[in-house]
């Protein structure tokens, strides 16, 4: 069953390139752990221009090799100890798929 996992990110004014580039570092690990990523912005709705990142994972074991990777980690501390950070956490979400 596939594992998805969405982040979405109000960014801040000028600092859209900035969380672009972190995405591109996360969206390199999770490829390498094995899960695909899209990345969208909002065109039209209540948060235009806010970025939302979704990753798929083919089963739980997927998003657990992630967080258990020692370079997504890192890059987790580095975003918490940054004081200048590009971009605000909307929402976190992990979804699970279900077979009707």
């Amino acid at each position: 069953m596939t594992v998805t996992s969405v982040v979405a990110f109000h960014v801040r004014a000028g600092k859209e390139g900035q969380l672009l580039e972190a995405i591109k570092t996360v969206k390199k690990i999770i490829e390498r752990v094995g899960g695909t990523v899209k990345v969208n912005r909002q065109v039209f709705g209540p948060q235009p221009g806010d970025v939302v990142v979704v990753a798929e994972y083919a089963d739980w074991s997927g998003l657990a090799k992630l967080r258990s990777d020692a370079d997504f980690q890192q890059f987790v501390e580095k975003m918490r100890n940054n004081p200048d950070l590009p971009a605000d956490f909307v929402l976190t979400a992990v979804f699970e798929e279900v077979t009707v």
